[in-house]
């Protein structure tokens, strides 16, 4: 049994592809990619850092911003796959889900890992 996971070149194509519940990732840089993924209890969107992109110390910057603002980063789970990709995960809710939500989680998500700006998101005044 086999699938296809989709490839969205936009976050806009991402975002309309997990609401749609199609299994997609869209590359952000090289080595720096969001995904739909299933953990054990959940389906949830992972920003995941390749091994070879990781900067120094990127690991212990995200843990130490975690638990210094825990409210800020409460829904975000932080681990090593098993091919030590940095993943930062957020389970998706049963409720409908809109691109004004994913835009919030995907923002929380790079700015956790201090990658702001790789965030495409307007800015809100």
């Amino acid at each position: 049994m086999s699938f296809t996971v989709h490839s969205a070149n936009t976050r806009q194509d991402f975002q309309r592809n997990i609401i749609a519940g199609v299994a997609t990732y869209w590359e952000i840089a090289p080595g720096i990619e969001f995904g739909l993924r299933r953990e054990p209890h959940s389906v949830g969107i992972a920003l995941q850092i390749h091994s070879q992109a990781l900067g120094a110390n990127q690991i212990q910057r995200a843990l130490e911003r975690r638990f210094a603002h825990p409210i800020d980063y409460a829904q975000l789970f932080v681990f090593l796959d098993p091919q030590r990709a940095l993943v930062v995960w957020h389970a998706l809710p049963e409720a409908p889900i809109t691109p004004q939500l994913l835009d919030e989680i995907q923002s929380r998500q790079l700015s956790l890992l201090g990658l702001e700006d790789l965030d495409d998101r307007p800015p809100t005044y």
